[in-house]
């Protein structure tokens, strides 16, 4: 029989055995209990604890009772004080009103009297304005001035006015006039932003006639050598007749933004950056058929100008600029009787610029002006046919606006 089974068997048997428990077991078990004795370590130990809980209490009473004390005096004190602060204060206050008692009792006493000076200086201004007006002579009329005889009119004698005292105006003096202030906006120096258009006064139109090839006047050379006819040796160019090209040069058109910033109160320095463009029309006449040609240039240029501001005046400037400029051909176009053609760009070309400004400023941060000048194209070596070979010296105008900004 394995162990489970026996022990099963014996929890089946003890399941409803009860022992029912003596009548006097309690009184046994406090019987015992009060024969145990008690050692000497325990009650030492009882003793301890007891003292420990009666020490904590007394500290917490402690410290209660001395808050307690020092927020009482606390208050005490600032009751003490402000009781000293409110008396001072009524005391000053009595004093015053005892100071000022005398003074209001003085100035009711002396009313009467006041009023009596009053009114003996009112009757004495009367009487001597009166006087005044009985004892003025009658005022004479001024006859006009005789044109022919050049006399003066006699001017009538001024009474005498009261002299009003001179006001000296010191250095340390803020009184300034209109026209300093004036003076002060007018020098005041900004960075301007501008935006301008501009194109040359009249186009360009010529005619060249054309040359005869070298191979065709070694030609007729020999053909006159071998001829009876006597000719001398050609030397002078031959032009071919009823051939000639013609060229028409529109007006340069250009679009810039400008940037001048001021060196001194009248001398400034602009730059920015230019667009032009450039267009020719070319015909080629042989006989009676002739050839269209259409070229189309565009630059970009950088400028660099100094300006000197001559005049300026209730919002009117007037000023001299002169400079240089460096312009780069972009882009070139060229149309042969409406078939586009290939063509070599340009050369670097430069320029000197000279112009007379004037400006008017609508309100103070912008302005508008106008700026007619002269510019003058040196040759820069290319083949390329434009206007500014055509006519290297030309005037122009310009219109822009221009932005003030506050350094």
């Amino acid at each position: 029989m394995k162990q489970d089974q026996w022990t099963q068997q014996l929890h089946d048997k003890l399941a409803e055995h009860e022992m029912a428990a003596p009548d006097d077991l309690w009184a046994d078990i406090e019987a015992a209990l009060e024969q145990v004795p008690v050692s000497p370590l325990h009650r030492e130990k009882s003793r301890f604890v007891a003292l420990r809980r009666w020490t904590a209490a007394a500290a917490v009473a402690a410290l209660l009772l001395g808050g307690g004390y020092l927020w009482f005096r606390q208050s005490t004190t600032a009751l003490q004080t402000n009781s000293k602060e409110t008396a001072n204060i009524e005391e000053t206050t009595n004093k015053e009103r005892a100071a000022d008692k005398p003074k209001q009792e003085t100035i009711v006493e002396e009313q009467p009297k006041l009023l009596a000076k009053l009114e003996t200086r009112k009757k004495t201004k009367t009487n001597t304005i009166t006087k005044a007006v009985t004892e003025t002579p009658p005022i004479e009329p001024i006859a006009p001035p005789d044109e022919m005889s050049g006399e003066e009119p006699q001017a009538i004698p001024a009474t005498p006015a009261e002299e009003k005292p001179e006001r000296h105006i010191t250095a340390d003096d803020s009184y300034r006039r209109p026209q300093e202030i004036t003076i002060r906006r007018e020098k005041k120096q900004h960075v301007t932003l501008g935006l301008y258009a501009m194109n040359g006064l009249g186009s360009q139109s010529n005619s060249n006639p054309v040359q005869m090839a070298d191979a065709l006047v070694k030609r007729y050379e020999n053909l006159y050598a071998n001829s009876n006819i006597q000719a001398a040796r050609i030397s002078e160019p031959v032009y071919l007749t009823g051939f000639e090209e013609r060229q028409h040069h529109h007006r340069p058109i250009a679009y810039g933004l400008t940037l001048g910033y001021p060196l001194s109160e009248k001398l400034s320095l602009n730059t920015g950056i230019v667009y032009t463009k450039l267009f020719s029309e070319f015909t080629q006449v042989m006989r009676s058929m002739q050839i269209q040609r259409e070229q189309t240039l565009h630059y970009v240029g950088v400028p660099l100008n100094l300006t000197y501001r001559i005049w300026a005046s209730h919002g009117f400037k007037t000023y001299l600029s002169a400079g240089t400029a460096a312009y780069w051909n972009v882009r070139t176009r060229l149309v042969t009787e409406g078939v586009n053609q290939q063509l070599g760009k340009d050369r670097l070309q430069w320029s000197l610029n000279g112009s007379l400004g004037l400006q008017y400023d609508v309100v103070p941060q912008i302005g508008i002006y106008v700026e007619p000048g002269l510019s003058y194209y040196p040759d820069n070596g290319s083949r390329l046919q434009n206007y500014f070979k055509d006519k290297p010296t030309t005037l122009n105008l310009q219109l822009g606006l221009r932005v003030n900004i506050n350094r």
